[in-house]
């Protein structure tokens, strides 16, 4: 895909997990002593405050947020990841009724910046971050893993899609996505096919769907719907780059870093 404007620039001297994930696996700088330490400082900054139970503040968003971090910098689970996922894995562990008359409040847009997930409710947030978390730190045959998974399989088949509730449907998705098993199953087949429906001849897919987090939990898997759309999509890449190479107006480096994402999972740049 040949693009008007060099899409890396907006990460050069990045010291942001996503910016400094493209200087290392992009831009080749692993072996420069600048990036050695610009990924020091931004390791200890996100392993800092960690309580003894594992979470950061006692926040789910909080404690998403710094594992997300710890995936694009640190990669490899270590103690203090695992306590965190531990964390994470033991807010799920209520029934399913008490979870559905859990009030179901909006998470704040401002707590979303450099994440693939969307300001849905809190419950449907925490269930596809945590599920997410798990498969990309290497927990996705868990046995707890596995059964959480097959209750977000159910909840889509029951009562849940991109028409309903797009926002939770986004979160759950994206977790179901990245899973090596569930992303081959119908309820993801049926949740293409809902996306499909959503998305215009511009490659956009109708809001609130947010068009980077769409387009890069797509580009995880290989299917002739999800391929249909990305075609779509990645034309209108190529149209709306800004002209320092990035895209979009609102966090440009972290859209940057989805589209560049997808384009690179799909071997189209």
């Amino acid at each position: 895909m040949t693009l008007r404007h060099d899409p890396y620039s907006v990460f050069r001297s990045s010291k942001t997990p996503a910016g400094l994930y493209a200087r290392q696996k992009w831009l080749e700088e692993a072996g420069s002593e600048t990036w050695q330490a610009d990924f020091q400082e931004t390791v200890d900054s996100l392993m800092a405050g960690q309580l003894p139970a594992g979470s950061w503040d006692e926040s789910e968003l909080e404690t998403i947020t710094r594992l997300f971090g710890l995936h694009l910098t640190l990669r490899e689970p270590d103690a203090a990841i695992a306590a965190g996922l531990d964390w994470l894995q033991a807010r799920l562990r209520i029934p399913e009724p008490a979870q559905r008359r859990r009030p179901r409040n909006r998470t704040d847009a401002s707590g979303f910046k450099g994440l693939p997930f969307v300001p849905g409710d809190s419950v449907n947030l925490l269930w596809g971050a945590t599920l997410f978390l798990a498969t990309i730190f290497g927990r996705p045959e868990d046995p707890a893993v596995v059964g959480r998974y097959q209750q977000v399989c159910d909840r889509f088949s029951r009562r849940l899609s991109f028409r309903s509730d797009p926002l939770a449907a986004s979160n759950l998705f994206r977790a179901l996505a990245v899973h090596p098993q569930f992303s081959l199953t119908k309820t993801v087949q049926a949740a293409v096919g809902q996306l499909a429906a959503l998305q215009n001849d511009a490659g956009d897919w109708r809001a609130p769907l947010p068009f980077y987090q769409t387009l890069n939990a797509l580009a995880h898997l290989d299917t002739p719907s999800a391929d249909r759309q990305l075609s779509r999509a990645f034309d209108r890449l190529a149209a709306d780059q800004n002209k320092d190479g990035s895209w979009g107006r609102a966090d440009p480096e972290w859209n940057t870093f989805l589209a560049i994402h997808a384009l690179r999972n799909k071997n189209r740049l």
